[in-house]
């Protein structure tokens, strides 16, 4: 039997009020539903992929709405101020670490790989 999803047009929130980062998000969900009205906030657990220069695609495994009415005009007032975005990756480091200017903080590069839109994606 067919698999139904629902897609929306999004934005991922960074720590910096000014940077935002386009995303796809697909929601699975019952044919001819949609389980979310627009401008609802959520917390998100999904698989992501991000090609350059192109929308973060995001495929939904748990979706949390905050409660409340989103068409209201006080909804975001009793939403967490919580911009803080977290990622887990496995994968291999492709090159060495370079260090931050505080000498402590180390960046490397990490190949990863998920089962994202039906098809593996790196």
């Amino acid at each position: 039997s067919p698999i139904y999803y629902c897609h929306y047009n999004t934005v991922l929130q960074t720590c910096h009020e000014d940077v935002v980062i386009p995303v796809d998000l697909r929601v699975y969900s019952p044919p001819g539903e949609c389980l979310l009205p627009d401008n609802t906030v959520a917390r998100i657990v999904g698989r992501i992929f991000s090609p350059p220069s192109s929308k973060v695609l995001m495929d939904v495994l748990s979706i949390v709405p905050y409660p409340g009415d989103p068409k209201a005009d006080n909804y975001e007032d009793n939403i967490l101020d919580d911009t803080s975005v977290a990622i887990w990756g496995v994968g291999a480091v492709i090159n060495n670490a370079e260090y931050g200017a505080d000498s402590k903080t180390r960046f490397f590069n990490l190949a990863v790989s998920d089962y994202v839109r039906d098809g593996t994606k790196s």
